[in-house]
């Protein structure tokens, strides 16, 4: 199952420096896929979603949104809706990309999750200024291979 996961940059670099790391991050479950109207076959939107919904779960968790995606086993945790899982010790080798913010999008990033402090996923992902964070930016695709540029 491709994974996706929130880290902060200490928590990037320690993953592929140490090769293995218990994740937390969000996956196409069937609750997910019922929850935003998507169909098990458009892979693409669903990947896209999850995407969104892992850099908002970063920001609010670490100030940023950076991303790994990750192919491994997962078992499903909360919130379901949004298609939480979590995986123990999962290889870095599993991490097929990064995915970050641009210089530009970091700063709207910061700003929106200053506006955002104490404020859980489900509520955050409804608030305006999440959507217009979503619609206004984009994260940009990083190579794993690329994960010391992206840890500092």
């Amino acid at each position: 199952m491709l994974v996706f996961v929130p880290l902060s940059p200490p928590d990037l670099d320690a993953w592929a420096s140490s090769g293995r790391r218990d994740v937390s991050g969000f996956a196409a479950t069937p609750v997910f896929l019922e929850t935003f109207g998507l169909p098990s076959h458009d892979i693409e939107d669903a990947d896209l979603t999850l995407l969104e919904v892992a850099g908002v779960a970063g920001l609010l968790a670490h100030g940023v949104r950076l991303v790994a995606v990750c192919q491994t086993e997962a078992s499903g945790s909360e919130p379901a809706e949004f298609g939480a899982v979590v995986a123990e010790g999962v290889r870095w080798g599993a991490v097929e990309s990064l995915f970050a913010d641009d210089a530009d999008g970091a700063a709207r990033a910061a700003a929106v999750a200053a506006d955002l402090a104490g404020v859980g996923l489900e509520e955050a992902w409804e608030a305006d200024a999440v959507s217009d964070l979503l619609r206004g930016t984009e994260l940009l695709w990083h190579s794993s291979t690329e994960w010391e540029r992206l840890s500092h």
